[in-house]
């Protein structure tokens, strides 16, 4: 995009007068070509005040979340004597423009399961979405506690709880619109990147589209609505959630923008309210869970042997000629797990995949050791009941260990246990060696 086309987009009185009405009471800076922002604190008081920041180079302009009585007098020792309010932003970043639609929809379904009609959604100009609910809508006071003030511990808490109440049904939607190795392609990462450890997950979602609410920090800016978004060229327009489904990238051009929706203007008075109240009480319950939880630690001293592995692994090793990228995750994080060594792993992968019909290219493999070679942290392998895994590839034969079709297993890396009959931990910070 040209320097012309945004002077002649940002000259335009109907973008001016909404950044006017949308910045009253707002923090307001430019970012110019190189990311820098404008001189801080900033506002808009007057129309000229939008084309002198363009002037500067300004090609896209940030707002506060935060609403402030005096928002050209903000200092570090005074944001709670000037601040007024707060929204609550939910930034949805992603890569893929798709996953970015789902995600919205996710969240605005979250939202309205909770009694919010009024809210807001806009596409950032990139590939994801801001979901916003006004400070209008919120309690004023929260357990007697000026909610003004309670910046940014309450809208971290809510952001937190919503990412939570939404996880199972934003994976499924993922999952229904992509199989598990495309969305591994699309964000450009791996399966174990984007897998999830949990026993009833396939994948987590949120390696898929971000939303971090614990960055929340005084003074956070974001994108304006019908700002410029200076990467792509395209505008951060409000979009509707009847239109959100059709909503095209191509209809953010600034030659087609039209200022015909407006962003956190819908309210209804302290609609909000059960939000808050679900999102405190679960926050409070989820510190106390993490406080009395204690971690028992499974802890392998040898290698386990091959004969000892579940039935699934076995089946894997078998060869296959469907499931094969997400069997190399498999079986290198059970091995891993099962303390073979890394040269083991590796010979016994390359010795698995000659099975295979037809075998994964060597630049895959090798591809697939370095990563899991590389990383710090302990991987498990997906947990027994996804589908999307042992069962979907048709792998998953259950034994007697495992329980049958009672399936009592919840994790390959425990069949060993059951199967060699070693005693559990019996309580607290115990562990089992093996």
């Amino acid at each position: 995009m040209n320097l012309r086309d945004v002077y002649n987009y940002y000259s335009r009185n109907d973008i001016q007068e909404f950044f006017l009405r949308f910045g009253k009471n707002r923090e307001v800076v430019g970012v110019f070509r190189n990311g820098s922002y404008s001189a801080r604190p900033n506002t808009f008081v007057y129309p000229q005040d939008v084309m002198a920041m363009v002037k500067e180079g300004a090609l896209e302009f940030h707002s506060s979340v935060e609403r402030w009585s005096q928002p050209m007098n903000l200092m570090p020792d005074n944001y709670d004597e000037l601040r007024t309010g707060w929204d609550l932003i939910l930034d949805l970043d992603c890569k893929n423009f798709e996953h970015g639609r789902i995600a919205a929809e996710t969240i605005s379904w979250a939202v309205r399961k909770h009694g919010i009609k009024n809210f807001s959604i806009k596409f950032t100009g990139g590939t994801g979405f801001h979901v916003g609910i006004p400070w209008e809508s919120f309690p004023r006071k929260i357990d007697y506690k000026e909610s003004a003030r309670m910046f940014p511990e309450i809208p971290r808490q809510i952001g937190l709880y919503l990412r939570e109440f939404c996880r199972e049904r934003l994976e499924k939607s993922l999952l229904r619109k992509f199989d598990i190795e495309k969305l591994a392609e699309q964000t450009g990462k791996t399966l174990g990147e984007i897998s999830s450890n949990s026993s009833d997950s396939v994948i987590d979602p949120f390696k898929i589209v971000d939303i971090d609410p614990v960055l929340l920090s005084p003074r956070h800016l974001f994108r304006m609505p019908y700002s410029i978004n200076r990467n792509t060229g395209l505008v951060s327009v409000p979009v509707k959630l009847s239109d959100l489904p059709d909503f095209k990238r191509e209809s953010a051009r600034p030659e087609t923008v039209k200022v015909m929706l407006g962003y956190l203007d819908r309210f209804e008075s302290e609609e909000a309210s059960i939000l808050v109240t679900e999102a405190v009480d679960w926050y409070i319950r989820k510190k106390k869970e993490e406080e009395k939880t204690t971690q028992k630690k499974i802890i392998f001293t040898r290698a386990v042997p091959e004969e000892v592995f579940p039935p699934c692994a076995k089946n894997i090793l078998n060869g296959l000629s469907d499931g094969r990228k997400r069997s190399v995750f498999i079986l290198i994080t059970l091995m891993k797990s099962l303390k073979w060594k890394w040269d083991e792993i590796e010979k016994k992968l390359w010795e698995w995949n000659r099975k295979n019909k037809p075998p994964l290219s060597e630049t895959y493999i090798r591809g697939q050791l370095r990563w899991h070679k590389n990383q710090k942290r302990d991987i498990l392998p997906p947990g027994c009941m996804n589908e999307g895994w042992y069962i979907g590839i048709g792998v998953c034969k259950p034994d007697e260990t495992c329980g049958l079709q009672k399936k009592n297993i919840k994790n390959p890396v425990n069949y060993p246990f059951a199967r060699l009959k070693r005693k559990k931990p019996a309580s607290g910070n115990s562990k089992s060696r093996v």
